[in-house]
């Protein structure tokens, strides 16, 4: 009778593990952006500023499909120069893995940013917000670091100015030129 009900124990333990094993395998999602949404918090918010729910809801669909909720709607307040109510700027509670790269930054941005970028200095400065990020690249004249220009620049720099006079003026100015080789020596653009 023992060897009877072990067997059954038995049993009934690996048909409860076999039922319960894919739910057990699976693993939880991290919540979606969306998901950190809280209605209740920001409905009072909207209605004193008279923000419309079409403002995010732009689609019909979007009331019961999250992904089909116009994201930009978030950015009036959380991300905006001007939001219509100052909302912390942490992009990181919505976006785990850094902010999404705009459209226009696609391969080799780095290299054909330059007249986006003196055309409307302030939409970079949308998500670019630290003060040295331009600097970090633009402005240091240390040996050290390799950032656009290679060590020792300076010293063969005139080869690839004559070749190229226009690479030249994509960052520096015709006076930054004319004060280095007249021997003022400035570090402006």
């Amino acid at each position: 009778m023992e060897k009877f009900n072990k067997e059954r124990l038995l049993f009934l333990i690996t048909a409860l593990l076999l039922v319960a094993s894919p739910s057990l395998a699976k693993k939880k999602k991290p919540p979606h952006p969306f998901d950190l949404y809280n209605h209740e918090m920001h409905t009072g918010i909207f209605e004193s500023l008279s923000v419309a729910c079409e403002t995010c809801h732009a689609d019909p669909d979007s009331y019961g499909d999250r992904s089909k909720v116009n994201k930009t709607g978030c950015h009036l307040c959380h991300n905006s120069p001007k939001p219509i109510i100052e909302a912390t700027k942490d992009c990181s509670l919505c976006h785990k893995e850094g902010p999404p790269k705009p459209q226009s930054h696609r391969v080799d941005w780095t290299r054909q940013h330059q007249v986006p970028a003196k055309q409307n200095p302030e939409e970079c400065k949308t998500c670019h917000t630290n003060a040295t990020f331009c600097i970090n690249c633009h402005k240091r004249r240390d040996t050290v670091s390799e950032k656009v220009h290679r060590r020792n620049f300076r010293l063969f720099h005139s080869i690839e100015a004559r070749a190229n006079p226009r690479r030249c003026d994509a960052c520096h100015t015709v006076t930054f030129c004319q004060e280095c080789h007249a021997g003022r020596g400035s570090s402006k653009r």
